[in-house]
């Protein structure tokens, strides 16, 4: 599983375009899936967040924040990388 993979799960999820969830933006659907991903790209795929932070050109601590808020958007819906 890599990032591409992660992105189009979430993007499925959330019912979204795999498209939008690479454009910034605020739009709450767009936020909760970048959440997702970076969630799931940090604790599930062991990205570091520094990395992250460099390929959206965010900061470090805006992906902690992200990864913290994608933690509770997955616990609160039951959602899972992989499906089964």
């Amino acid at each position: 599983i890599d990032l591409d993979n992660v992105a189009a799960r979430f993007a499925e999820l959330l019912g979204l375009d795999i498209e939008k969830v690479w454009q910034p933006g605020k739009f709450r659907p767009q936020v909760q899936a970048r959440s997702l991903l970076y969630y799931w790209a940090v604790r599930e795929l062991g990205e570091s967040m520094t990395a992250m932070a460099r390929r959206f050109g965010i900061s470090t601590p805006a992906v902690s924040k992200a990864v913290a808020r994608g933690t509770a958007i997955a616990e609160r819906n039951g959602y899972k990388i992989v499906t089964s």
